[in-house]
């Protein structure tokens, strides 16, 4: 195989600037081959800061010369996702889409059958699984650390401004014709794929509602509450809540199982959540077999010997803050570079972000409804003020 791998870019905007640029930069045998973006002195901008090779404002152009490209990563406007996906896998090139995989229904599975017909590989940008300790929650779920999982939270609440005047570079989060939504596809796609991750079981059917309540309409049409309840296929039940008018940030994934709890946060700490993870386990452990995770991580409360005497170990929380470096999107980039390179399935699969859109999806015709909403759906769902592109191929 070539010393370098070729990166490309479609999108230089807030999430390339701030997570992948920097990503194919840190990691060993990456290297920027292209970046485009509609704007032209950004696409210069972005190519002459991280040094890749060219520049276009053509996607297809920078695809169509991209013989040294071995995967792009799209980071464009979500309404965009679906051509770009299947321009960039008909020239078999890997695909990295960002999160949400695509706005309704048919797009996402359009572009998993187009990746899959055209043989490359597809991986939805849902970050949130490469943070450590996740992957060690997900570990310690598989492990039967807490039991059987009967019921589950995640959320994610933070302001629009938070993100828009501070570190987006264009409006199309406000502009539903563009985004699908926002609470519910933006802060929510990350909340519904890391949950049903976690869980390990597809979602069975769904309820919710997605709607404009705090901000006025002049400032977006885009639904800034979010409510989601799945019943998933193994009997569990798990809830998803979003907003984009919170000023103080707050994030959690909390899992309960019948012999423990496992709570995670990434995004921010606040007094209720002041670690970034905590696990109870109600099942009998000794020093010496408890799991590594636990083990490396639980400091005595009162003095050491007590971890030593007491057979079973004493059950009590145990606080773990896993090291920040390297982070989420420089994991997540190593990884997709992984799986080309040993013909692996990407952790987070065109199917699962399929899905994920799914249930989204569900949610508005569980409004339109009043009633539970069956997976998968049968038709295609559009949210509202959402105007599809036509399709390029």
């Amino acid at each position: 195989m070539a010393d370098t791998f070729g990166f490309g870019v479609i999108g230089c905007g807030s999430i390339a600037e701030i997570a992948h640029f920097p990503s194919i930069a840190k990691t060993e045998g990456a290297r920027l081959i292209s970046c485009c973006d509609v704007n032209g002195e950004a696409a210069q901008q972005s190519a002459e800061k991280w040094g890749a090779d060219r520049w276009y404002t053509d996607y297809r152009k920078m695809l169509d010369e991209g013989d040294d490209l071995k995967a792009v990563i799209i980071a464009t406007p979500n309404n965009l996702h679906r051509n770009q996906a299947l321009y960039a896998a008909k020239r078999g090139i890997h695909v990295v889409v960002e999160k949400p995989l695509a706005i309704t229904n048919a797009e996402a599975w359009e572009i998993v059958d187009g990746c899959r017909e055209y043989g490359v590989k597809l991986m939805v940008g849902c970050d949130r699984r490469f943070w450590t300790h996740n992957q060690w929650a997900k570990q310690l779920v598989e492990d039967g650390v807490i039991g059987n999982v009967l019921m589950s939270r995640a959320s994610l609440h933070e302001h629009w401004f938070n993100y828009q005047n501070h570190v987006a570079k264009t409006d199309f989060r406000l502009n539903c014709e563009v985004a699908g939504g926002a609470a519910i596809s933006d802060t929510g796609a990350h909340a519904i794929d890391l949950l049903t991750w976690l869980n390990g079981s597809k979602v069975k059917r769904v309820t919710g509602l997605a709607k404009r309540l705090a901000m006025p309409e002049e400032y977006t049409q885009c639904d800034d509450t979010a409510w989601v309840l799945m019943e998933l296929e193994n009997g569990a039940t798990a809830c998803v809540h979003c907003n984009r008018f919170s000023h103080a940030v707050s994030q959690v994934t909390e899992l309960y199982g019948d012999e423990g709890t496992i709570m995670t946060s990434s995004d921010a700490t606040n007094p209720f959540q002041s670690w970034p993870m905590a696990v109870y386990t109600n099942k009998d452990y000794n020093i010496e077999d408890l799991p590594q995770i636990l083990k490396d991580y639980r400091w005595p409360q009162l003095f050491w010997v007590e971890d030593v005497i007491n057979r079973p170990l004493q059950k009590r929380w145990v606080p773990i803050c896993p090291p920040r470096s390297p982070n989420n999107y420089e994991r997540m980039t190593q990884h997709f570079m992984d799986c080309l390179m040993h013909d692996e399935e990407p952790l987070v699969s065109g199917e699962d972000g399929a899905r994920a859109i799914e249930v989204m999806c569900a949610v508005f015709k569980s409004m339109q409804t009043g009633e539970w909403v069956d997976l998968p759906l049968q038709e295609e769902i559009v949210p509202p003020n959402y105007v599809r592109l036509p399709n390029e191929d």
